[in-house]
């Protein structure tokens, strides 16, 4: 029993010992000695233990379990204390290079928004004065709203993976045809979207980002924001969608733009018209400084819109009666126009970072 007690004292010596060591710990690495010396290989506990052999069966109960409880307790201290260690790291950083946001900072460069997000905003601004509304959608579409709604079938060309970025075959070889997915060929799944979730009349454009698996030259990238239009309602005629182009035009690139409606052939439209604009450029000459328009390819007209009055079989699709209502739709390319307001001769140039170009902004 006497042996007992000794080893009950040497316990609580090194119990009180450890306590003291362990408030002095203020680095992880000096709590890793700290551990080896008490837990480790040669822990000092194992040294008091060395003469339980020699105790009574209730005696080595009694010192075991004592033994037990107290090295449970330095673990759970080191833990705690490793924490602590670690919050006043980071704390000490935080609070170094803790900034705060609400000061001013001068700067000789405080930037500027991008040519396209420039014209995006200026042609947001004059539908809006037209009574438009504007409207939003997924870059990641569908099948259904990207072709099948607006009329276009199985076995259009769009659809091939040529003209088109598909989401992984991962992802697509278990769905079925509509529900396949891919980037957005054109904002014009929001078009739909709209006719089918909301009330007549529709009066909308959707500025976006598109994609198009196609080879990239002067007026073509594989990715470029696109603006399209719709109007749905009762008596709406092309002679609005003409005028509603030309007043867009004139006040986005001058009143001395001119617009030139060619016929052509879409899906969704019928009849169908591709729209010109005079060249910003080469003012319409087809010649810059005695060399060949590459952004008009020398015509003096730059392509910058797709329209056409809305087909039935659209409106159809969408629960609007086509007998009743009829509307129309346009499309353009706003890193076109952009080129045509800044006078830059290739759209590409606008996703090259090229400083020289973006600072003149």
């Amino acid at each position: 029993m006497k042996y007992t007690g000794i080893m009950k004292e040497q316990l609580q010596t090194l119990q009180t010992d450890f306590s003291s060591a362990l408030a002095n710990i203020i680095t992880q690495e000096a709590l890793k000695e700290l551990e080896s010396e008490y837990l480790g290989k040669k822990w000092k506990l194992k040294a008091i233990l060395a003469g339980v052999k020699d105790l009574s069966i209730e005696e080595k109960k009694t010192i075991g379990v004592a033994a037990n409880t107290m090295k449970n307790e330095f673990i759970e201290a080191l833990v705690n204390k490793a924490r602590e260690i670690e919050d006043a790291y980071f704390n000490e950083i935080e609070a170094k290079e803790a900034i705060d946001v609400t000061i001013g900072y001068p700067s000789d460069n405080l930037g500027h928004k991008h040519p396209i997000s420039h014209t995006s905003e200026l042609l947001e601004d004059i539908f809006i004065s037209l009574g438009f509304k504007i409207e939003d959608g997924p870059q990641v579409e569908d099948e259904l709203h990207n072709f099948d709604k607006l009329n276009i079938p199985h076995n259009h060309p769009a659809r091939d993976v040529w003209d088109t970025f598909w989401i992984s075959d991962e992802v697509n070889k278990d769905k079925d045809i509509g529900e396949r997915l891919l980037l957005r060929t054109h904002t014009s799944p929001v078009q739909i979207r709209t006719m089918m979730s909301q009330e007549l009349p529709i009066k909308i454009i959707v500025p976006g980002r598109v994609f198009r698996y196609e080879q990239e030259d002067a007026r073509h990238t594989c990715n470029f924001y696109q603006l399209e239009g719709l109007v749905v309602g009762e008596g709406v005629t092309f002679g609005d969608l003409k005028w509603t182009l030309d007043t867009v035009m004139k006040q986005l690139l001058g009143e001395k733009t001119e617009l030139r409606f060619r016929p052509s052939i879409f899906p969704f439209t019928e009849p169908s018209a591709e729209v010109d604009v005079s060249c910003q450029i080469c003012s319409g000459t087809g010649k810059v400084k005695w060399k060949k328009c590459s952004m008009c390819s020398a015509t003096g007209w730059v392509e910058l819109l797709g329209s056409g009055m809305v087909h039935p079989t659209v409106l159809e699709g969408c629960w609007i009666d086509s007998k009743k209502y009829s509307g129309f739709a346009f499309g353009m390319g706003i890193d076109r126009i952009a080129a045509q307001r800044f006078w830059v001769s290739s759209s590409r140039m606008f996703y090259q970072n090229k400083l020289k170009l973006n600072e003149q902004f």
